[in-house]
């Protein structure tokens, strides 16, 4: 094998080592993102299945009427909007004329 010949083969190498570099570190960044995203997912579905358990809970306590005094039933109807949905810190009810 002539000096020639060895320099090609050797930058066919170095070129096929850079692809291949590349490729690697383009499927971890693709894994990562994957990685990240079902995270994500993962979040909101344990927020949901939360919001599911509380929401259970309290239609069971309406059905076994467990709170017996008007000011509990009240209470536990407050934390809830009309659909049921568990209401967040600080969003003001809007039943009403005009709202």
């Amino acid at each position: 094998m002539t000096e020639a010949e060895a320099d090609l083969k050797r930058l066919r190498n170095t070129a096929a080592s850079a692809r291949f570099r590349a490729k690697k570190k383009q499927r971890e960044a693709s894994l990562e993102r994957n990685s990240r995203e079902k995270k994500e997912q993962l979040a909101k579905l344990e927020g949901r299945i939360q919001e599911l358990e509380e929401e259970n809970k309290f239609l069971k306590d309406l059905i076994m009427e467990k709170n017996d005094s008007r000011e509990d039933l009240e209470r536990l109807k407050g934390r809830y909007d009309v659909a049921g949905r568990k209401r967040k810190e600080g969003d003001a009810r809007k039943d009403g004329v005009g709202t």
